[in-house]
C-alpha cells in the first residue's frame, strides 16, 4: 500500500494535462467547489495527475534528471473516462481514472526507476501507484464538505463516464499548496 504523503519533507511530480481535457474537468470542480464555498478566494486546486513524489532536499538534482527525460520522450497521451471514487486518509475523494496509456507508462516508469535510483523518490512500491485526477477533496478546502455528503457526492457519481483525453502540457515539481505561484519549483514543457 502507497503510504500517505509526507507534505513537511516531499515534493510532488505532476504532469498536467492539455487544455481540452482540464476544461471538461474543471467544469464539474467548479459547481460542487461553489455549492459548498470550498475555496472563498476561487482559487481552486489546479488539475493535473501525480506521477511521483520526491524528498524536498533532493528537488535540484531531481530537475536535472527530469530535464533529460523530457527531452528522451515525445508526447505524453493522457485518457480519461471514468469518474471514481477513492479513500485517501479515511476521506472519499471524487476523481477521474486515468488511463494507463502507452507513452504514460513508459514516461512515468522511467522517471520513477531514474528517481529510485538516485535515492530522490519516496514511492517504494510503485506499482501500486493509481493515475488519477482528483476533482473533489477536502485537502486544502477553507470549508470542507461534511464527510457524508461527501461520500454521497462522491457515490453518485461513481462510474460515470466521462472519456477524455489529450497530451501532456507539462511536468512540473510543486509544494503542497494552492497558492499558484508558491506552488511551482520547476515546470518543464512537453513537446
Amino acid at each position: 500500500m502507497i503510504k500517505a504523503a509526507d507534505l513537511e519533507n516531499e515534493y510532488f511530480l505532476v504532469l498536467i494535462p492539455g487544455k481540452e481535457l482540464v476544461e471538461t474537468a474543471s467544469q464539474v470542480q467548479k459547481i460542487v467547489s461553489e455549492h459548498y464555498n470550498l475555496y472563498p478566494d476561487q482559487i481552486y486546486p489546479q488539475l493535473h495527475i501525480t506521477i511521483d513524489r520526491i524528498y524536498k532536499r533532493k528537488a535540484k538534482k531531481a530537475k536535472k534528471i527530469l530535464l533529460k527525460k523530457i527531452k528522451d520522450f515525445g508526447k505524453i497521451e493522457i485518457e480519461v473516462d471514468r469518474f471514481s471514487c477513492i479513500k485517501f486518509s479515511d476521506q472519499h475523494q471524487l476523481v477521474l481514472e486515468v488511463n494507463e496509456t502507452e507513452s504514460l507508462k513508459q514516461f512515468s516508469e522511467s522517471v520513477h526507476q531514474s528517481l529510485i535510483n538516485e535515492g530522490i523518490s519516496t514511492i517504494e512500491n510503485y506499482e501500486e501507484w493509481m493515475f488519477h485526477i482528483t476533482i473533489i477533496s477536502n485537502i486544502f478546502a477553507e470549508n470542507p464538505i461534511p464527510m457524508d455528503e461527501l461520500t454521497e457526492i462522491c457515490l453518485f457519481m461513481e462510474g460515470m463516464s466521462r472519456p477524455l483525453s489529450a497530451a501532456a502540457d507539462k511536468l512540473e515539481i510543486w509544494r503542497p499548496t494552492l497558492d499558484p505561484v508558491e506552488k511551482i519549483i520547476a515546470s518543464f514543457d512537453i513537446n
